[in-house]
């Protein structure tokens, strides 16, 4: 059987093929009274990520915008910073001292030893420096002394107390540095912050005291450093240039309160 016949049918497909493809391409052709519709192969066939995923996004106050609306831009005016929480807190206002030296920022700090969220919640300490120092920008340092809880869940109404303290002051929780694993601290206190206000800490690697708890000095600066190299991708960022070798003390204004009798 001869094979001519197939060969026209052949020629006859591909040029049906490259009409439709050339119309896919091209704009709406006009003939006359008709219009020949551009088909949307091209846009099946060359859709971005964005485009594809163009899907509004609900922003706390509840407007709908963009995705590219919700990234935050990068705060460059000097702000107050106040860093509050239990023991690791005093090394890390150390080094946010020689940041905020370095960018032009206020920074104020209050170590409690042993404290966690449950003392500051059930006191007016953070109220009594919130209104004192009027931070534009907050520091939590608060979960390590509760690493060994069970049921971490039982310290949601503190940790909700905390923020509804903190109210729409831009903050950051800094995750406890684990020395061991936790039953489920930093998960919880990550499920209670607003998105991109969470730094966890827990799986870096730390130079430590003794104690094998604490940090060292220069592992809390360097711990600091990731923070920062974080902050880009927080909810509320601003400038934190990399403090230069020559800014060595900076004379923080740290105020120690003693641990609570247990």
């Amino acid at each position: 059987m001869s094979r001519r016949p197939y060969i026209g049918l052949w020629l006859l497909l591909a040029v049906a093929l490259a009409a439709v493809t050339w119309v896919a391409f091209f704009e709406d052709i006009h003939i006359g009274s008709y219009t020949v519709k551009k088909a949307p192969i091209a846009e099946t066939i060359f859709e971005t990520h964005d485009e594809a995923s163009d899907t509004p996004v609900k922003t706390a106050e509840g407007d709908t915008v963009a995705p590219a609306q919700v990234k935050a831009e990068l705060d460059t005016l000097p702000q107050v910073i106040f860093i509050f929480g239990d023991s690791m807190t005093f090394n890390l206002a150390l080094r946010l001292a020689q940041y905020g030296k370095q960018n032009g920022h206020e920074v104020h700090a209050v170590n409690w030893d042993s404290s966690n969220t449950k003392i500051w919640a059930d006191h007016d300490t953070l109220a009594y420096y919130i209104n004192r120092f009027h931070p534009t920008q907050i520091f939590i340092s608060l979960g390590s002394n509760e690493l060994y809880l069970k049921k971490p869940d039982m310290r949601r109404p503190q940790v909700k107390r905390i923020l509804d303290e903190i109210g729409d002051i831009p903050y950051v929780w800094i995750g406890p540095p684990n020395w061991k694993e936790d039953a489920g601290i930093n998960d919880m206190i990550e499920s209670m912050c607003r998105p991109g206000s969470f730094f966890r800490s827990a799986g870096m690697e730390f130079k430590r005291k003794k104690d094998g708890i604490h940090p060292t000095r220069e592992a809390s600066a360097l711990w600091v450093d990731s923070i920062m190299r974080w902050l880009p991708k927080s909810t509320h960022p601003f400038r934190a240039e990399t403090p230069a070798d020559s800014i060595r003390k900076s004379n923080p204004d740290i105020i120690l309160l003693k641990a609570l009798n247990k």
